[in-house]
């Protein structure tokens, strides 16, 4: 389960970088698809593999060979770890799966995930802007209660 939570983690924290880079510039957080930066050519899907496509092309367009920022790589790697981090201690901390407080553990987690994910967008859009949109901020604390309540009602069901 933590080594799934890792690679979901990967996969969520590319779609950051996607959020981080866009929604400050009020452009769509799903089309077009990802770009090179600087001959704006299409990123094949096999060379858009959270951490491996960065490492495979060793930080550079496929196409024109125009560097890619090492951003991307941390930010994929940093939210890979912290999802990983997080479940396991969720799994750590867990005692029996009857027991009262196992819900409240799990969507515990899920919050400090939606969290996490939150201020680290947050932090590097402040980085780069030093705004952050108020969008992003009620996203991440609607997301955070949205994931609680849906804990809270499939734990009760």
């Amino acid at each position: 389960m933590v080594a799934w939570s890792f690679l979901l983690g990967a996969s969520v924290g590319s779609f950051l970088n996607v959020v981080v880079y866009r929604l400050p510039a009020g452009k769509s957080l799903l089309r077009p698809g990802s770009r090179c930066p600087h001959c704006e050519r299409p990123i094949r899907p096999w060379h858009n593999v959270p951490i491996l496509g960065w490492l495979l092309l060793r930080g550079r367009c496929y196409d024109c060979d125009a560097p890619i920022s090492a951003r991307y790589l941390l930010v994929e790697l940093i939210t890979a770890i912290w999802f990983a981090l997080i479940v396991g201690i969720g799994f750590y901390l867990q005692t029996e799966p009857a027991s009262s407080h196992f819900g409240i553990l799990w969507a515990f987690v899920a919050n400090l995930v939606v969290l996490g994910c939150g201020v680290l967008c947050g932090l590097l859009i402040f980085m780069d802007r030093e705004k952050v949109p108020r969008s992003l901020v009620v996203l991440t604390l609607v997301g955070a209660l949205g994931v609680g309540i849906l804990f809270a009602v499939l734990r009760t069901s």
